[in-house]
């Protein structure tokens, strides 16, 4: 009947939609999963794998046994501060506009606390939830009082490694009250202020630090390790040390001891350890939201809260004095004046010297450190790299157990070699990047619906940004043609053309530039970018002012010279427009580099085509 064929042709159209909408849906998500980094989430959009539980549930009893062995211990009574919270200062009414402004600073899209308050129902509301909480942040800054359900945690165990019947082998996120995040946000803005007016945080840790990165480290680093490297038979000595549960494990007396012996706010400090005291934690053990009994945490500071990382970095801020104390006998290494026996991000600590005595002296006082403010050192994670010309291995050893020495380490994130050398990085890099765009290749033919315009878009936002990490420092010492595999191989096989058809074609036909230009432009745009963080980053005036020549900056300067720019210049320009013309620059001569080389048997260039000045239709 004329009826049934119709209903079946509106069936499948109807069908298609639904699937063409499906997969778009896909494609928006993991281009949401590569611009914010989620790495959990873009493979398993990738590998179609849903999220699962581990197949063994862990008891109850178990997790709050494991809790209790390591959270749960009693407080160590030092460093009392009895007496210090008598006639607490008074502070003035708080704003609504300030507390609306912390609201709109709320990242959507989490998870809620136990008072299953989300995120988006207080940013939807936001003029109406200032005023309320405004009233209800004076009444806690009063009296007090912190509402129970503020400092009460859920931890979702992610399974890491090994088996999954140990408790140890998961990796704990906590989830905690949404309107608790707020207040503790608020207290952090009073806490910052406080910390930078006195500069207690010294210029050694970037951790969790504004205008500061994991990058800046590693140039510090590689910068001290080819000047105390190039002369002959010189060295560098790195011990990397790797602290046990650092975050989980301070004493939070000692940590109030510090904070009043340097004179913090007192109803700043009293609200803070008010939000710390009693606080507990309970296991999401099953799928269908079972958790455990409570579990009482008395050390460290509150996984989850904004409050944790600046309150570690105030707790270790110390851990410089008793190195510098003793600089002329560890043969601290020298950065312009500054002397640099310490770098810190967040609880990865590098000891510094340039000689193999001077390290151990500095791993002896280093050793003493922690154990008087009751820090572990992970000694089988902890490694010593010796930056020379030569390979010889000693014998190193704290408080007389063993570390391993090696000759290369990847300190955050970036594979450094013992005679400075970007082979093994280099290999690393090419080996995740052909990983992502492989799997980006299988998603795109399967679930993908053919759709070029979302794939670029992911590989820009994924697979570039994995090459890209930390670039401006290594990228400048190697030959970066032999990372355009990646992008050549991808663009072909999206347009399954045939291999007589040149890789410079399939960018003009594209309208990409060359990954090259792409990575010059992120080591430039750096290299200008740190020249305005200057009054911000003493380590980096330092090193900018080091009487070592930088060979990193001279291959900087060469490149822009080559562009026919000049350095001086670009550095007088504000960082916006400093940016644009190094961008104009670096497309209009891979745009004239692609037009000279793109002719070929299969070119359009040799049927005398022009080459698109904008991307064709079917990529719009």
């Amino acid at each position: 009947p004329k009826e049934y064929y119709q209903a079946k042709s509106a069936y499948k159209y109807a069908q298609k939609k639904a699937k063409q909408e499906w997969q778009l849906n896909r494609w928006h998500a993991l281009i949401a999963a590569s611009n914010t980094r989620n790495s959990r989430k873009f493979w398993l959009l990738v590998n179609r794998k849903s999220k699962r539980y581990p197949l063994t549930v862990i008891p109850a009893p178990v997790w709050e046994s494991y809790l209790r062995n390591y959270f749960a211990l009693p407080d160590l009574n030092i460093n009392t501060i009895d007496g210090f919270y008598e006639q607490l200062p008074l502070w003035p009414p708080t704003d609504p506009e300030e507390i609306h402004g912390l609201i709109s600073n709320l990242k959507v899209g989490k998870a809620p606390g136990p008072d299953l308050v989300p995120a988006e129902a207080i940013k939807l509301h936001a003029d109406w939830w200032a005023k309320i909480l405004a009233i209800t942040f004076d009444a806690v800054n009063n009296s007090g009082k912190v509402p129970r359900i503020w400092k009460d945690a859920i931890i979702i165990p992610i399974h890491k490694k090994g088996s999954t019947d140990d408790p140890g082998n998961y990796r704990n996120i906590s989830l905690l009250s949404i309107i608790g995040k707020i207040y503790a946000r608020f207290l952090l803005t009073k806490l910052t202020k406080w910390a930078e007016e006195n500069n207690l945080i010294g210029p050694e840790q970037a951790g969790f630090r504004p205008n500061q990165s994991a990058v800046d480290h590693v140039l510090v680093l590689y910068h001290l390790a080819r000047k105390y490297s190039a002369p002959n038979r010189g060295q560098l000595c790195a011990a990397f040390i790797d602290l046990k549960a650092a975050f989980d494990s301070i004493p939070r007396g000692l940590l109030w001891g510090k904070l009043a012996r340097w004179g913090i706010d007192k109803r700043l400090l009293w609200l803070i350890t008010k939000l710390h005291d009693g606080s507990a934690a309970r296991v999401r053990i099953t799928p269908a939201g079972d958790l455990s009994n409570p579990v009482t945490i008395n050390r460290g500071v509150r996984q989850g809260c904004i409050l944790a990382p600046t309150l570690f970095n105030l707790f270790i801020s110390d851990m410089r004095a008793p190195l510098i104390d003793s600089q002329e006998t560890i043969h601290a290494p020298r950065l312009a004046q500054y002397r640099c026996p310490l770098l810190l991000y967040a609880d990865d600590a590098v000891i510094l010297s340039f000689s193999r005595v001077g390290l151990r002296r500095a791993l002896k006082i280093f050793d003493a450190y922690c154990k008087s403010n009751f820090l572990t050192i992970n000694h089988a994670k902890s490694k010593v790299l010796i930056f020379t010309k030569s390979r010889k291995t000693y014998n190193w050893r704290i408080d007389g157990k063993a570390i391993e020495q090696v000759f290369k380490f990847q300190y955050l994130g970036v594979l450094l070699q013992h005679n400075m050398g970007w082979k093994v990085h280099l290999a690393y890099v090419l080996n995740r990047a052909k990983a992502l765009s492989f799997a980006l290749l299988r998603f795109f033919f399967s679930d993908g619906a053919f759709h070029i315009p979302s794939v670029l878009k992911v590989f820009k936002a994924k697979v570039i940004a994995t090459i890209a990490y930390a670039i401006p420092i290594w990228g400048s010492f190697v030959n970066l043609t032999q990372l355009e595999v990646i992008q050549n191989q991808l663009l072909r096989r999206l347009l399954k053309l045939p291999r007589c058809v040149g890789n410079t074609a399939i960018r003009l036909e594209l309208n990409v530039t060359s990954l090259g230009t792409t990575l010059w432009k992120c080591i430039l745009c750096y290299w200008l970018a740190l020249w305005h963080k200057l009054p911000n980053l003493h380590l980096i005036q330092c090193l900018w002012r080091d009487d070592f020549p930088s060979p990193w900056a001279k291959i900087i300067h060469g490149k822009l010279v080559s562009l026919g720019l000049s350095p001086s210049e670009l550095l007088k320009l504000d960082l916006i427009s400093a940016k644009r013309i190094i961008t104009h620059k670096l497309e209009e001569m891979d745009l004239q580099f692609n037009i000279a080389t793109g002719g070929g048997t299969c070119s359009p260039i040799n049927l005398g085509l022009t080459p698109p000045m904008k991307p064709p239709s079917y990529l719009t």
